[in-house]
This record gives C-alpha cells, sequence and structure tokens, in this order.
C-alpha cells in the first residue's frame, strides 16, 4: 500500500507537471484518453496474472487439480517446444499474432512449473 500511494504520488506529479509545461487543444483529452488506456492495461494484466496464480494455488490443492496441472503442463511443454521448431510451417500462419519464435521457451518454461506443481504428493 505504502509502493502504491507512492506511485500514484509520482504519477500524480508527472502529470501535473506536464499539464503545466505542455498545453494544446485538445492535450486534457488525449491525456485522460491515454490514461485510461494504460488504466485498462493494467488492470487486465493483473487480472491475468490473479487468474493464473489462483488456478495453480486451487490446482494444487487436490488430487483431481494435480492431475490437471501435469497436463497442462505437459502441453504447454509440448506447445513450446513446437513453437520453436514448427515455427515457419505451422506456428507463424496459423497465429500471426505471435512476435517470434523464442516466446515458445517461457511457454515451455510454465509448462515445466506447471508439470513440477502437478507432481506433489500429499
Amino acid at each position: 500500500m505504502f509502493w502504491g500511494f507512492l506511485i500514484l504520488l509520482l504519477a500524480g506529479g508527472v502529470f501535473g507537471g506536464s499539464m503545466l509545461f505542455d498545453v494544446q487543444e485538445d492535450f486534457l483529452s488525449k491525456s485522460f484518453l491515454e490514461m485510461g488506456v494504460g488504466g485498462a492495461i493494467g488492470v487486465g494484466v493483473g487480472f491475468v496474472v490473479f487468474v493464473y496464480v489462483a488456478g495453480l494455488v486451487y490446482g494444487m490443492s487436490s488430487p483431481t487439480g494435480r492431475k490437471v496441472l501435469m497436463g497442462l503442463g505437459i502441453f504447454f511443454v509440448l506447445f513450446g517446444v513446437c513453437c520453436i521448431m514448427y515455427w515457419d510451417e505451422v506456428v507463424f500462419p496459423m497465429m500471426p499474432f505471435l512476435p517470434s519464435k523464442w516466446l515458445g521457451l517461457p511457454i515451455a518454461a510454465t509448462g515445466g512449473l506447471m508439470c513440477n506443481l502437478g507432481s506433489f504428493k500429499e
């Protein structure tokens, strides 16, 4: 909470200073639009991270959840390896929004984490 307050204080100071030194006709509406888009992106990323971590914690809490985590982990490891190996032939034509074949490395690492968490016993 303390760091959040400091970040808000800093953001308010930067925004206020920017408004004092850069005044144009539609500056205020563009600034608020940028702030709204940035806030929406921040809330979206926070929501995705929260759901991901909550799913991992819930998956570790029961034997069935651990089996699901193991299955998802194997899928993501294979998907990450396929992203690297078959980028030009299969992956990029099907999913052109993926920026690079090296995105398969964190996907495979996430799958490894899921396999590791799914393999725990009670």
